[in-house]
């Protein structure tokens, strides 16, 4: 069966007070994320109202072809012209669903079914976040001409599949109000902390992999209680920077690296990071910033005093207290302790 997407970008966003296609997250358009993560399809969509109202959108459009029926009317209207099979649907306020949640959708269809839709941890289920087979059209135009243009009604009458996303739920929030908007753009954070020579680098690094395979991309800040260079020395940047440039900047096609002789804060450095839906901080003991704190046998040492927002330990001693504590080597367990932090948006 060949798969293609449609992402519903026709609605009328009256909650959120202007168009979400247009939000950002991280810089890119919630709709060109969308468009970036679903483009291994065969064939995708953008499912408007009008095409002539969406001169911002440079991807083939679908206009609704039925008008003011709602995403009924989008998802029919898509499947219509589609050349594809089916096609997964999904809203453009749905701005972290992934191309690994829209596969597991088609194969939850393989096994027969008009529709599979995605339902989250709490049962509540999403029909603009599914797969929809050309089987669903009959029905959908049939609902269509009598006026009722809800979803959950049509659904009734298809024999639908549902796939329980699991840890995967989060990817469908829904950001429908500038309050929602604002939580999800602010940046997410997590200071590891411990003495000195506690193990901080040798955890982060460690982490990064298995957080990523989490699907989180994760940055990195290291905080230094000393002056640093900034270069390796003997480079040109280097030299650069030592004879006083105000900044310094070495690039190739893959990435860049820049140093700025300028003072910041704590908050000020990791807005400064342009990538990353989640920051591990290195170091950053008293700052605002939730905090995982390294204790060692070897160290000797005792917890920080008076250090806030501590979440737990990683620790290969007896820590007698009510926050969780993981073993150093057990890095899976730190991994999804730290995900589900992030998935709840605990750790802003």
């Amino acid at each position: 069966m060949i798969y293609g997407v449609v992402i519903l970008a026709g609605g009328k966003s009256r909650r959120m007070g202007r168009d979400k296609a247009e939000l950002t997250l991280n810089g890119v358009r919630f709709l060109d994320k969308l468009v970036w993560e679903l483009s291994g399809f065969e064939e995708l969509w953008i499912s408007v109202d009008d095409e002539r109202r969406h001169p911002g959108i440079y991807y083939p459009m679908v206009s609704d072809a039925f008008g003011d029926c709602g995403p009924l009317g989008g998802i029919c209207s898509a499947l219509m012209v589609c050349q594809a099979d089916a096609l997964v649907v999904v809203s453009c306020d749905v701005p972290l669903f992934s191309a690994g949640l829209a596969k597991k959708l088609c194969d939850c269809l393989e096994g027969g079914g008009d529709a599979a839709i995605a339902v989250t941890e709490d049962e509540r289920e999403h029909p603009l976040c599914g797969v929809y087979k050309k089987s669903c059209l009959e029905v959908f135009e049939t609902c269509i001409k009598k006026q009722d243009y809800k979803m959950r009604n049509a659904l009734k009458m298809l024999e639908v599949k549902k796939y329980h996303a699991g840890r995967d739920s989060w990817r469908l929030r829904n950001i429908n109000t500038p309050r929602e908007w604002e939580k999800l753009t602010k940046r997410s954070c997590l200071a590891v902390c411990g003495w000195k020579n506690s193990g901080k680098t040798t955890l982060i690094e460690r982490l990064i992999p298995v957080l990523k395979g989490r699907g989180l991309g994760v940055a990195v800040v290291k905080h230094d209680g000393h002056s640093y260079e900034a270069d390796v020395p003997g480079t040109d940047s280097y030299r650069f920077f030592q004879a006083g440039a105000a900044a310094s900047m070495v690039y190739d096609r893959e990435k860049y690296s820049l140093t700025v002789r300028q003072q910041r804060t704590e908050e000020e450095v990791v807005e400064l990071v342009p990538e990353g839906e989640l920051v591990l901080l290195e170091g950053f003991k008293r700052s605002r910033y939730p905090k995982l704190e390294i204790i060692r046998r070897e160290s000797g040492e005792m917890p920080i005093p008076d250090m806030a927002g501590r979440l737990a330990y990683v620790s290969d001693l007896e820590i007698r207290e009510e926050l969780p504590v993981f073993r150093p080597d057990d890095i899976e367990k730190i991994a999804e302790f730290i995900a589900e932090k992030y998935e709840r948006g605990e750790l802003l």
